[in-house]
């Protein structure tokens, strides 16, 4: 059975693809930027989902600092 994976930020269950930066998993960029979380609690993927919450160009991560 496959590991749960929690977000290292805010502590959410992940089940869906989660967002790894230097080696910790992250339910969001949000949350791997340090917060705010930037989930929708009200419209989370289903189970099955593999695609990422957020899909954002390198230069928006590089001006928030995620990368």
């Amino acid at each position: 059975m496959p590991e749960e994976l929690v977000c290292t930020n805010c502590g959410i269950l992940i089940r869906w693809q989660p967002t790894i930066v230097d080696g910790r998993a992250y339910c969001c960029l949000g949350c791997a930027g340090g917060g705010p979380c930037e989930c929708d609690y009200d419209n989370l993927p289903r189970l099955d989902q593999v695609k990422a919450m957020v899909c954002r160009g390198a230069r928006d991560l590089q001006k928030r600092g995620a990368l």
